[in-house]
């Protein structure tokens, strides 16, 4: 059985003038929500053993407060494709992750770790700001990884 953890990031700050979306840092509240849920992560038993993260800098904060929670290192694999992308990108990505990897979290974006958990666990699961989708996967290789083959165990918010 696999775990798959679908992160949204955490609170962000408003665009500024001329600043692109996807320069927006996470606020301080932002901070504390990520620092939190890497804190839930590690009493669950649920470290992760990958990290697939948007390369968006609020993916990018929520991932370095995250970790700080969870206090240990995960190997990281920053995916532009997570900020661009769709459910059937975040697919692709999951599908090439190694068998090997038992928990893998992958942090992003709504509404598409909405839907992308939506789909994988056929009921819909909404998310807030660094909230956390713990669903359970009963294939043993990522590439078997499908619509409604999926159940949702826990939906961490802050």
């Amino acid at each position: 059985m696999k775990n798959l953890l679908l992160m949204r990031h955490a609170t962000a700050a408003d665009k500024a003038v001329e600043q692109s979306d996807f320069d927006r840092e996470i606020t301080l509240y932002g901070q504390r929500q990520a620092g939190e849920a890497g804190l839930w992560l590690k009493k669950q038993n649920l470290v992760p053993e990958l990290i697939l993260c948007s390369t968006s800098l609020r993916t990018q904060m929520t991932l370095e407060h995250l970790l700080e929670g969870l206090g240990q290192k995960v190997p990281v694999q920053m995916e532009r494709v997570i900020y661009y992308g769709s459910e059937h990108d975040l697919l692709d990505l999951a599908h090439g992750v190694d068998d090997e990897v038992d928990t893998l979290l992958l942090l992003g974006h709504n509404p598409t770790v909405a839907f992308f958990a939506s789909t994988l666990a056929h009921e819909e699961v909404s998310f807030s700001p660094a909230s956390i989708a713990h669903l359970h996967f009963n294939g043993y290789s990522w590439e078997n990884l499908r619509a409604g083959t999926c159940k949702l165990q826990t939906l961490y918010r802050e």
